[in-house]
């Protein structure tokens, strides 16, 4: 845990995707002992970069024999430990719709325990250097970033930059990362806001009814305790598909961090509709899953007034207090 940490604060301080790729291989080698690995990240055109047993990032070879297998993580596979072949294992992020994926492999498989670990600690490692990479390269492509390590792999560089031209990343696809939370696929604090404020705006001209709906689930730590934080991320994930089912496809919701979810609603139903849905679909997910955690969220919601001028983060913290205010009335 120590090393991870340290990890995080080393990809925070870092300017440059090159580092952040150093920094990524240099783990995967002293924390997961990976003897190779590929990583696929998607945009308009898949980039791939492999990492050699010391750590150190290139370009990945055409035809690299692990390409087919973590390019079908992308179309909606599992991953995890490839049956066939127990040394290798597949990890992608965000867990739905996976938009970064990292194959490794070792000369002798490992024990369950030994895997599983294994798995935790190369899934943070790519959330971090994700992370990492969309704020470094928000506004440009990773193509800076492979170009540079490609030309000190080989010696001629005008040839490796037309390769990497056609390889170049979407600002778009490094944009969604950072506007994603890596555990849930839902958005994150900025991306809410990045969206929300442009549907608060659209209703305040349009003199549109809109809500603020703020989320927690109770228990996450007895369930970090008792079970595991696999077990906890687990009913993280049940909880934000849950709240997505409850809302539509056009309302905006996102994980705050932790065990807390925010939603923007634009309707004009009364919030306590809202919420019915909800304790509605909490308690068929209850009566359907068979999960070794009761699934409970505490929640509350506030109407906005498109003619005040109240600001959508006050509208926020009025929904936050409200939730705590009816915690003990728990919807499950």
């Amino acid at each position: 845990m120590r090393a991870l940490l340290v990890l995080a604060r080393e990809l925070m301080q870092v300017e440059s995707a090159c580092a952040v790729l150093a920094l990524a291989g240099r783990a995967m080698a002293e924390l997961a002992k990976v003897e190779s690995a590929l990583l696929l990240v998607r945009g308009e055109v898949t980039e791939s970069i492999a990492f050699d047993r010391e750590g150190r990032p290139h370009k990945a070879a055409a035809g690299h024999p692990w390409y087919r297998w973590a390019q079908e993580r992308f179309e909606g596979g599992n991953g995890g430990i490839d049956l066939a072949d127990p040394r290798t294992m597949l990890v992608g992020v965000p867990c739905r719709h996976a938009m970064a994926v990292l194959a490794a492999g070792w000369s002798a498989a490992a024990p369950p325990a030994v895997g599983e670990e294994r798995s935790r600690v190369l899934t943070t490692i790519l959330e971090l250097s994700i992370a990492s990479l969309g704020r470094i390269a928000s506004s440009a492509a990773l193509e800076a970033l492979v170009t540079t390590q490609y030309r000190q792999m080989a010696d001629s560089a005008s040839a490796h930059a037309e390769e990497l031209a056609r390889r170049d990343l979407s600002e778009s696809a490094v944009r969604a990362l950072a506007l994603t939370d890596v555990l849930t696929g839902l958005n994150n604090r900025r991306g809410f806001y990045v969206q929300a404020e442009h549907l608060f705006r659209l209703a305040r001209r349009k003199h549109a009814g809109c809500s603020v709906i703020y989320a927690d689930i109770d228990g996450l730590k007895l369930v970090n305790d008792q079970l595991g934080h696999a077990a906890g991320d687990r009913l993280i994930q049940d909880a934000a598909a849950v709240l997505r089912e409850s809302l539509r496809d056009s309302d905006v919701l996102a994980r705050f961090g932790g065990d807390e979810f925010v939603a923007f609603v634009l309707d004009d139903a009364h919030p306590r509709v809202m919420l019915a849905r909800l304790r509605e679909n909490l308690r068929a997910f209850n009566l359907m899953q068979e999960r070794p955690y009761h699934l409970a969220v505490s929640a509350g919601a506030v109407r906005c007034d498109p003619a005040g001028g109240t600001a959508l983060s006050d509208y926020v913290q009025l929904a936050d207090r409200e939730m705590y205010r009816h915690k003990p009335k728990r919807l499950h």
